[in-house]
Formats: C-alpha cells, structure tokens, sequence
C-alpha cells in the first residue's frame, strides 16, 4: 500500500508593521522520506528577530527555532527539521526525510525587536464542534 502524501503547508506570519515577508514555495506537499527546504526572505527592516512556529491540532502553536541574527538559529535542529540563517533577511526551513506523523503548518514570523518571553507560547482557540 502506498504512504499517503504529507501536506505541509507554509504560511506566514508578520509580527510588527510593516515588515513583508516572502516564501519559496509557497506550499509544499511531500511524501514520507522526502526532503523540503523552505526559504523565508524578509523586507522592510534591517536585521529582524526571524522564527519558525509549527502549528499541529495536537499541540496547537509551538515556537520551534529563533534567530536573533545572522549565522545563529537556536536551537539549529529539532526532531527531522532543522534551519539556519545565511543571511540577515533569510530563514530557512530545511529536513532531510519527514516522517509520516511531521504533518503540519508552518510559520515563518519576524519581529523588528526580540518577543518577551511571556509570549514565546503560543496557543489556539478551537471551536467546540472540532473537540
């Protein structure tokens, strides 16, 4: 039986004004031990706060990796994904096989200035008919 293919959507997230993000691609639909890499470009401020946030009904949002500046991604790996930053306006999102259960929406975010920890926890409200 064939493994059904993985949706992993990528969509994008702007925290602040007026700071324009641009994704390559999109979407992207891979199939179990396929790999991606997801390139997040960023304009309108000059070396933002960039993160990636990973959203799964089970867990709602769930900020995965920072990047205060260029080179540096904390944590660089996490479960099959990893990022890094090449550039001061450049995130990516990259893993070498996803798995069958890394099913979930991602959100490339920048920031002009850091985001207080109170709020490095991000939650979902889900209606009651989805419960």
């Amino acid at each position: 039986m064939a493994e059904p293919d993985l949706l992993l959507n990528l969509v994008l997230l702007i925290l602040g004004g007026l700071i324009q993000v641009q994704q390559d691609p999109v979407d992207l639909i891979v199939s179990p031990g396929s790999s991606l890499k997801v390139y997040c470009s960023i304009t309108g401020t000059s070396n933002p706060y960039l993160y990636w946030y990973q959203w799964t009904p089970e867990a709602g949002f769930t900020l995965v990796f920072t990047s205060l500046s260029k080179g540096s991604v904390n944590p660089s790996e996490k479960d099959r994904f990893k990022s890094r930053r090449p550039e001061d306006l450049q995130i990516v999102l990259e893993s070498d096989g996803v798995g069958e259960r890394d099913s979930a929406v991602w959100y490339c975010a920048a920031s002009p200035h850091s985001v207080p920890e109170q709020l490095l926890s991000c939650t979902k409200t889900t209606p009651a008919s989805y419960s």
